[in-house]
């Protein structure tokens, strides 16, 4: 008996403690899909996270969500510019009116950004050339020079070259 209010206790414990699981906390809103992929796009401005506004995971204040600083606030503000009919492109065009070019995740790839865009390429060709002319050299300056056996070498006097020759001669007799 004791078993069984002991057991039905522990079971009604783990409801109670699954509960808040299955609700949003009271102060979280319903932020629309297409307002986090747009948001994906945008760099939280808070000042306190380097995340994007989509996926701003800022801890503290109501709940853990979107900070309440800027994501939030943008995010809303998405949402409320998608329901009035304005496409994606007119969404992220207000922002930047409203932010400036600093609010872009990435930079875009047009005019002067595109040097973001292409320095990585740049240096890496750069690197690459740098390698293969560096190893060029010492590949060059290690290898050894050969000598041909059977041209004579033209620096030795005859007679030193028919001295070696008799020498080696009665070296080899033995």
């Amino acid at each position: 008996m004791i078993k069984a209010l002991l057991r039905i206790a522990v079971a009604v414990l783990l409801g109670f403690a699954t509960l808040p699981l299955l609700f949003p906390p009271v102060g979280a809103q319903k932020i629309s899909d297409r307002s986090k992929q747009i948001g994906m796009k945008l760099k939280c401005m808070c000042g306190s996270c380097s995340m994007t506004a989509g996926g701003c995971s800022h801890p503290g204040g109501e709940f853990s969500g979107p900070c309440q600083a800027w994501a939030l606030p943008a995010l809303q503000q998405i949402d409320t510019l998608l329901a009035q009919g304005k496409t994606e492109q007119q969404v992220m065009d207000s922002l930047v009116a409203q932010y400036g070019p600093t609010v872009y995740a990435e930079p875009p790839k047009s005019g002067f950004s595109m040097v973001a865009w292409m320095m990585p390429t740049f240096y890496l060709v750069v690197g690459a050339v740098v390698v293969i002319f560096v190893i060029s050299r010492w590949v060059k300056k290690n290898e050894p020079e050969t000598v041909s056996s059977s041209a004579p070498a033209k620096s030795l006097p005859p007679e030193l070259l028919e001295r070696a020759r008799k020498l080696a001669a009665r070296e080899t007799e033995d």
